[in-house]
């Protein structure tokens, strides 16, 4: 027999939200606490749990009343990321079947990740650290996963390859001491003030070296603009990776050649030679004859070297990497991929759908909160106000 939510103490309610939080499916948590604890709760009450707090918790980040307990430290290098993800949701009221909200159900999240970090020893330096690219950029496999695209069939294979650690080249930037996540359905207008009580929160506008790390979306500099403007603006050099990867493939006839072509001009790139990348480029568009002012269709051969030449064009004053480098900052927003695969784990799946906006919201919050660094989740659950409901007295509550 399952227990209703009047019969989970307060203690039992933290394993079951952070189990929720943690476990892909409502119906999991109920197996597992079925498991662990020698009680099964059911997953309508897991699920009334973890929006109950899901939605405590946006009320607190809204109000900016959330306080920590511990002292806040300095950090010596604050970074900011941000990105969007993908949810899919179903409209409100309409019970559990699946009515897709917005006609296809997918919705953009917003999420954002904010390293307290710390330099090496080494940093910063009066040089470049790294001028030349790092092995893995220019490592076929490694590239065409990064692309997404085929691995190119180069003959002879790149020498680069090697597996030889002291021949591999690796730039180390700053140490992560401790993370914190923003995660919500907000449009960027309102996800920018969010973003920025957390780093005021965090301490983050005192750091000596501040940095804000992102792609191509414009989304993204408009919250860096208004909101973190101090911050060294930073454009993820994977996403540079991408549009030149594919716009030399577009440019040449085979694919020893592209190869070729991608390791000149991402080298150029690494070495803040953005400029002459771009004239590369749109002097292949000129010997072709392309009109770059014209539109065309996406499956147009053309469009790849479109594409980069805006993309970088746009993006250029975003690109000094020697200069990152020699302050010992980070040039790649990994660790933000990596967040985004975190939550879209718990939120993301073929026969997942939440109630827009409020399931949506409330799991988004709680999922942030877990895989939060600084413990908010454990410490505003231990100390959550108010329980109204009347707990009955059996063995399994008493024991909790």
């Amino acid at each position: 027999m399952g227990m209703d939510s009047r019969e989970v103490t307060p203690v039992l309610t933290s394993a079951v939200v952070h189990l929720a939080a943690e476990i892909r499916s409502f119906e999991r948590v109920e197996i597992t606490t079925e498991k662990v604890f020698g009680h099964k709760i059911a997953r309508s009450t897991v699920r009334r749990l973890a929006k109950q707090v899901g939605e405590e918790l946006a009320e607190l980040e809204v109000s900016n009343e959330r306080v920590d307990d511990e002292e806040v430290i300095i950090p010596e290098v604050a970074v900011v990321s941000c990105d969007g993800g993908r949810i899919r949701t179903r409209e409100s009221g309409n019970g559990r079947g699946v009515c897709l909200s917005n006609g296809t159900g997918w919705r953009e999240t917003k999420n954002a990740s904010l390293e307290r970090m710390c330099l090496h020893d080494d940093h910063p330096c009066d040089s470049d650290p790294c001028p030349q690219l790092p092995t893995s950029f220019r490592t076929a496999e490694k590239v065409a996963n990064i692309s997404e695209k085929p691995v190119l069939n180069v003959d002879p294979p790149p020498e680069d390859t090697t597996d030889k650690k002291h021949d591999r080249v690796i730039y180390k930037g700053p140490g992560r001491v401790l993370r914190t996540a923003v995660s919500s359905m907000a449009c960027s207008n309102d996800f920018g003030p969010m973003m920025q009580r957390e780093a005021t929160r965090r301490r983050f506008y005192d750091a000596r070296l501040r940095a804000f790390i992102g792609d191509g979306l414009n989304w993204n500099w408009s919250v860096w603009k208004k909101y973190f403007p101090t911050f060294i603006p930073i454009l993820d050099f994977i996403h540079a990776i991408q549009y030149i990867f594919s716009a030399a493939i577009a440019a040449c006839s085979n694919e020893t050649k592209a190869w070729a072509m991608y390791v000149r001009l991402v080298t150029w790139c690494w070495q803040g030679r953005v400029d002459e990348v771009i004239e590369e480029f749109t002097s292949v568009c000129r010997a072709r004859g392309i009109d770059l002012e014209q539109t065309v269709d996406d499956d147009d051969p053309t469009k790849p070297l479109r594409d980069a030449i805006r993309y970088l064009t746009n993006n250029r004053g975003r690109m000094d990497y020697p200069r990152y480098r020699q302050l010992g900052l980070p040039v790649t927003s990994a660790p933000m991929e990596s967040l985004i695969k975190q939550i879209n784990h718990r939120v993301k799946g073929t026969e997942m759908f939440w109630n827009d906006p409020d399931g949506a919201e409330a799991i988004l919050q709680l999922r942030a909160a877990a895989l939060n660094e600084d413990g908010r989740l454990q410490r505003y659950l231990k100390t959550r106000p108010g329980w109204p409901f009347v707990r009955r007295s059996t063995e399994f509550t008493a024991a909790a």
